[in-house]
């Protein structure tokens, strides 16, 4: 058993457990007060000078001066509407967790990460620590123990993120919104970032969520001070080897403190440099890669353009089914997971425009799961060959070629360019029906497969080659 000490040379030798390699697809859940005036204007900027497109951030924004939200909530709500009277509408009314983890399930999904607690300060647990919390007030419900327990009883895995960092709205404490030593956009430099005071109590919320639900993954968000400063560290280590004492198979993302500066997306929305990072797993936000990463990476975006339910996006802001299937294949054909979001309505509904590219991927993941779960990238992500776009995944010894539309008659691929034959391989298209057999064959150095008429599935279409080597894992 590895003994894991506060610092990051010894928090970096932890390993990515095979489940979150083999998953790949994720659940993020964004759902807390902000959901009540559900509003951000579509148009903005991630990290504009005075609007986001994060619904999410309403009460940051409702209070920065000239800003569309300031302008939209005084003009909806009055001059004297503070964003904790929100809170008697955040009811959950129809809120059944057991009704969301069959649909996560359903979906494909292997893990579900719940905002344990945004930059709002509003826990959505029995907090000892802050009675501003979901079970004191509101819902008046223990959100996170009752979706851990509805999630695992479906067999996937549990998390609840925590933003507390950077927290815009902390009642209880002097400074901007109630969050002690910070200006806009990050630590006050007099101060060199929030009080140990606010620390103590930022992580001591912090170990009760670890203590009380043993989530199988810390999933931090925005740092605004070096690890030493916030002891993160001390708080990663300590669940390490609580999880190595239970055997529990765990997992953190890369956004525990400023220290860690891998290949991500700051809270402006630029991409930071790739030469180091900590924790287990790196995580850009509404991007991808344009090749193989040879880290563990993972892309959280929402459906539309906010995490939080943002009531005035309309269709055209959601991602299609199709969008979302290409996406998804692109993103595991790359070494990455998709932690794809819902933004539930303040009564604890699902909006339709979110279920339905969802409910696509599923009926997708249930013809052509074979070549996206337990699948591992190959030599090369995607064909510059063929004239349909190509991505490919490796499983079992057997190579998938993913092709993002239907491709007619044939499909021309490189494969020989990177593998050798001794034969041509087994061929198969996989199909609703379970497989259908096809004909390829070898031509200036390329693979040629036939195609039968297109299947009745639709979104992207696969085919099988049995027995083709990954020389990556040689």
């Amino acid at each position: 058993m590895v003994d894991y000490s506060p610092s990051w040379e010894s928090l970096d030798q932890h390993e990515v457990p095979d489940w979150y390699h083999d998953v790949k697809l994720g659940i993020f859940i964004h759902w807390g007060v902000y959901s009540v005036p559900a509003w951000a204007p579509v148009d903005a900027e991630i990290g504009g000078e005075n609007a986001s497109p994060y619904a999410e951030w309403y009460p940051y924004y409702m209070y920065e001066e000239g800003s569309p939200t300031k302008e939209y909530h005084e003009g909806t709500y009055g001059e004297d509407v503070e964003y904790a009277d929100f809170i008697e509408n955040f009811t959950a009314e129809n809120w059944a967790p057991d009704e969301w983890a069959d649909f996560f399930n359903e979906i494909g999904a292997g893990y579900v990460v719940l905002t344990g607690e945004h930059h709002d300060g509003f826990p959505l647990w029995n907090s000892h620590y802050t009675k501003y919390n979901a079970a004191e007030m509101g819902p008046e419900r223990d959100i996170v123990g009752d979706l851990a327990e509805a999630v695992r009883d479906q067999g996937l895995r549990f998390a609840a993120s925590y933003h507390a960092n950077y927290n815009y709205y902390q009642p209880g404490f002097d400074g901007q919104f109630g969050h002690p030593d910070y200006e806009k956009g990050g630590p006050a430099e007099e101060q060199g970032g929030p009080g140990s005071e606010y620390v103590d109590f930022m992580n001591a919320k912090h170990r009760e969520l670890i203590r009380r639900y043993d989530p199988d993954m810390l999933w931090f968000d925005v740092p605004k001070a070096d690890s030493e400063h916030t002891h993160a560290t001390e708080l990663i280590a300590d669940y390490y080897n609580r999880a190595e004492e239970c055997g529990q198979e765990v997992v953190i993302n890369d956004r525990a403190s400023t220290d860690a500066i891998g290949p991500t997306i700051d809270i402006e929305g630029n991409r930071r440099d790739n030469d180091q990072y900590h924790g287990d797993f790196i995580t850009p936000e509404y991007t991808s890669y344009d090749e193989i990463q040879d880290v563990k990476w993972e892309c959280c975006r929402g459906i539309g353009h906010s995490f939080g339910y943002n009531a005035v996006e309309e269709e055209d802001d959601h991602l299609s089914a199709a969008e979302l299937v290409h996406s998804f294949v692109d993103i595991v054909s790359k070494n990455g997971n998709l932690l794809i979001n819902v933004g539930p309505k303040a009564d604890g509904t699902i909006p339709g425009l979110q279920r339905t590219p969802l409910l696509g991927l599923g009926k997708w993941l249930k013809v052509n799961g074979k070549a996206i779960f337990g699948s591992r990238p190959w030599i090369v992500a995607e064909d510059d060959e063929s004239d349909t776009e190509v991505r490919y995944t490796h499983r079992d010894g057997n190579l998938y070629a993913i092709a993002l539309d239907w491709p007619g008659d044939e499909l021309t691929l490189s494969v020989p360019a990177h593998v050798d034959f001794d034969k041509i391989p087994e061929t198969i298209l996989l199909t609703g029906d379970g497989s259908y057999p096809l004909t390829a064959f070898l031509t200036d150095n390329r693979l040629i497969v036939e195609l039968p008429e297109q299947p009745d599935h639709e979104y992207a279409y696969t085919l099988c080659f049995a027995g083709v080597d990954n020389p990556r894992e040689q």
